[in-house]
């Protein structure tokens, strides 16, 4: 049984991370495969073309393109992804749903869409979900952003109340890119959010250094010295917040 502690102030629950910038390959292309170009090359090209023409916001080219990625290999994971992150921003669910499972069961090693279906089961509070999938993904240890996916599931877990296992992750994430801002302020907050002021303050200080002042963090920072007894701290950081806000 896992001990969840005393929590003191509601844990907010963010959007998690989708790693959308990361589906450009190299050389993406920006046109339609030439004549030349057949098989597994022209649906890689359209599939390319269909996730530049994502990231740009054009959902009904990018739609099109992913199309015609599938229309040459049904199987093709990339596209299949994409589709349903087409279909994730034009609120149509259950095709995302299906479009997503296409997706890692054609490729189970397809870490980024395990991610991002994860993010969108996470979007869809179906938390315990996500977080298997995000286990699953977080064994590649060859993954670029796996710092970011160890983020991504102390988060799913905090959603699912359980506190030990995301600190854990958030722990993890630090271990593996000392310098990625985001897991430090969201361990802050869950130390925060449990009464443990004391050990808030080394990952708060983390964050503002690697990340800068921001508004979130500076009003946490705020709360979080004034509990430890430093009311001077606690002044700074509350003028520095209103700084920050400031037109």
């Amino acid at each position: 049984m896992i001990g969840y502690g005393r929590r003191t102030t509601p844990f907010r629950v963010p959007v998690l991370t989708v790693l959308l910038g990361s589906l450009m390959l190299a050389g993406c292309a920006t046109s339609a495969p030439t004549s030349r170009e057949t098989g597994q090359d022209a649906a890689d090209a359209y599939s390319q073309l269909g996730v530049a023409y994502l990231e740009r916001g054009n959902l009904p080219r990018a739609l099109n393109a992913l199309d015609r990625a599938l229309e040459i290999d049904p199987r093709h994971a990339e596209a299949l992804q994409g589709l349903a992150l087409v279909y994730q921003q034009q609120g149509e669910n259950q095709l995302a749903a299906r479009y997503f499972q296409q997706a890692v069961n054609s490729a189970p090693s397809f870490t980024r869409a395990r991610n991002n279906y994860a993010a969108f089961l996470y979007d869809q509070a179906r938390y315990r979900e996500a977080c298997e999938q995000l286990e699953v993904a977080s064994q590649d240890a060859q993954y670029a952003n796996r710092a970011q996916l160890f983020t991504n599931l102390g988060q799913c877990y905090l959603a699912l109340n359980d506190v030990e296992r995301a600190r854990e992750r958030f722990a993890r994430a630090q271990s593996i890119d000392p310098r990625s801002p985001r897991g430090y302020l969201m361990l802050a907050e869950l130390e925060v959010s449990q009464g443990n002021f004391e050990r808030a303050w080394a990952p708060l200080q983390s964050y503002l250094e690697l990340a800068g002042p921001d508004p979130q963090a500076l009003a946490l920072a705020a709360t979080v010295a004034s509990a430890r007894g430093d009311e001077r701290a606690a002044a700074e950081y509350r003028r520095e917040t209103l700084d920050t806000q400031a037109p």
